[in-house]
């Protein structure tokens, strides 16, 4: 029989705290793999890896695959001018109060995804997994809740979000596609082909495949009403439907509440979905320093983050903490600050092409003033902005640059 600290090892193991673009549900699901770990001694696989339930419906993943879908509909609307059934097609999109409709993902080497989606104004969003988990989602005036509910297991996952862009994008993609459809501008695009008529889920369909560097997809509407039946992409390896829809059906609006029942567990996190800036960049370089011994990150990629969750994965087995309020406390703390110190770090990203950014902070130790570790230049500025080691700022002329 293993001992309580073998046990208590074997549970940080496989806290598999992720960070970076796509792993916020991954690592909101590990909190809830360790409490149910402790909780029941003789669990079955699937409720031992409760990440896994999840992972069939990620917010990100739908988000990905919703972004792909939005494209081909913008891209229809935007051959307005060439073919009089386009006006047709995209105008439910912009009329909807409601929807529902389900998302399939499917591939080469693909985990098979299914859910059914239903969508209600202003922003709301619900998916609900065939294993029984429901994601809720309910963003307005710059802040909301995704709510992850697994009524087999009783336990809620609350990611509260705040400073929620004006507008939500991807992550209500129905809403996306009426705001892209409302931006886009009538134009002739030889890109496109008419496929004619055809049988697509029933019922005869004409088609448009959709032919860019970026996106290779197909829609279909049904030939006699024009409504939109059915919406195909494909981006290498995922091959992305959107099937069943249906506009203006009657939903009860209990179905979007995110009111948790009282008998479940809850693991609250919160993130904040601002864009970026200077200043969210140098306090992400603050807490790796303070959590990687005073050390930066060997260098600026997603690797580097994988350094991160294995050292703090060591140092919670190195403090041999076996009583199991104490372990989840601290799985879900850390799982806290990872999402705080990744969102500085997409800032290197938005930094345009021109801003000649370095980054050399490998060896230098947290505190020392007179070492950079990142310099680029701003936008419309010929001075360049430099970081010290100790998250110093300092304006600084192309001819003073480290060499």
């Amino acid at each position: 029989m293993k001992s309580a600290e073998d046990k208590i090892r074997a549970l940080i193991n496989e806290a598999n705290i992720e960070t970076g673009s796509g792993a916020d549900e991954r690592t909101l699901a590990d909190a809830l793999s360790a409490l149910e770990k402790l909780r029941q001694k003789r669990l079955t696989r699937s409720q031992q890896n409760v990440w896994r339930i999840i992972m069939k419906s990620p917010i990100v993943k739908l988000a990905v695959a919703a972004a792909i879908i939005i494209v081909a509909a913008v891209g229809i609307h935007q051959l307005g001018g060439s073919t009089p059934a386009i006006a047709d097609i995209v105008k439910p999109f912009l009329t909807a109060r409601t929807a529902t409709f389900k998302v399939t993902i499917s591939g080469q080497n693909v985990p098979f995804q299914e859910y059914d989606s239903m969508f209600m104004e202003p922003c709301r969003l619900r998916y609900t997994q065939p294993e029984g988990g429901i994601v809720i989602i309910d963003l307005e005036k710059g802040k909301g809740k995704f709510i992850t509910l697994l009524p087999q297991l009783k336990q809620a996952v609350v990611l509260e979000v705040i400073n929620v862009p004006e507008d939500p994008g991807t992550l209500n993609f129905f809403q996306e596609i009426r705001r892209r459809i409302l931006k886009a501008q009538p134009l002739n695009d030889e890109n496109v082909e008419f496929l004619g008529e055809q049988q697509v889920d029933g019922q005869l369909a004409i088609g448009y495949h959709i032919k860019k560097p970026s996106l290779d997809g197909v829609v279909w509407a049904n030939s006699e009403t024009k409504m939109p039946v059915r919406v195909e992409v494909r981006e290498d390896p995922m091959i992305i439907t959107m099937s069943n829809i249906v506009f203006n059906v009657e939903l009860d609006e209990a179905l979007f509440s995110q009111e948790i029942p009282p008998d479940y567990s809850v693991t609250a996190y919160r993130k904040d979905m601002s864009e970026p800036t200077e200043e969210d960049f140098i306090e992400s370089f603050k807490i790796w320093a303070e959590y990687m011994d005073g050390n930066f990150p060997p260098k600026m990629d997603r690797s580097a983050l994988d350094e991160f969750r294995k050292r703090q994965k060591e140092k919670m087995k190195d403090e041999k903490i076996t009583e199991p309020s104490k372990v989840i406390d601290g799985v879900v703390r850390l799982q806290q600050v990872i999402i705080d110190m990744v969102h500085g770090f997409p800032f290197v990203e938005s930094l345009p092409a021109d801003s000649d950014w370095h980054y050399v902070g490998k060896d230098v130790k947290f505190g020392d003033a007179r070492t950079p570790i990142f310099w680029y230049r701003p936008k419309g500025s010929a001075n360049y902005h430099v970081i010290y080691g100790d998250l110093s700022v300092k304006d600084v002329s192309p001819e003073n640059l480290p060499k």
